[in-house]
């Protein structure tokens, strides 16, 4: 889990309209990640969890599955197409582009955005 991983799932779940940034901090219980879109989630027993009670599993075969109901499917062409309507894809710069319109890229060794571009 890192910051960057976190903000293109923060993006999905907000709706990926709005700008924002996440930073990994320590805490009493691990690593959290805390976006300033209010957002913050942790990595336990192999799956990632938001405060709101959302988890992400990583399944076999490379989809995501969501605790709220949000799926993955490959589009064809090369973007991740979540059920809520937003696609992500990776671009050549190791950023994350949005169907919204967003780009979310590492900033720095332990932080993240997403702005829109």
């Amino acid at each position: 889990m890192n910051a960057l991983e976190i903000a293109v799932y923060a993006l999905v779940l907000s709706g990926g309209t709005d700008g924002f940034t996440c930073r990994t901090m320590e805490a009493a219980t691990g690593e959290v990640v805390t976006c300033t879109n209010g957002r913050s989630a942790l990595e336990e027993d192999g799956r990632i969890k938001f405060e709101n009670g959302v988890s992400i599993t990583k399944l076999p075969d490379g989809k995501l599955a969501f605790s709220n109901g949000i799926s993955t499917h490959w589009g064809s062409a090369g973007w991740v197409q979540f059920s809520n309507g937003i696609s992500v894809r990776r671009t050549s710069d190791g950023s994350f582009k949005s169907s919204t319109g967003m780009r979310c890229a590492q900033s720095g060794a332990t932080a993240a955005a997403c702005r829109k571009e």
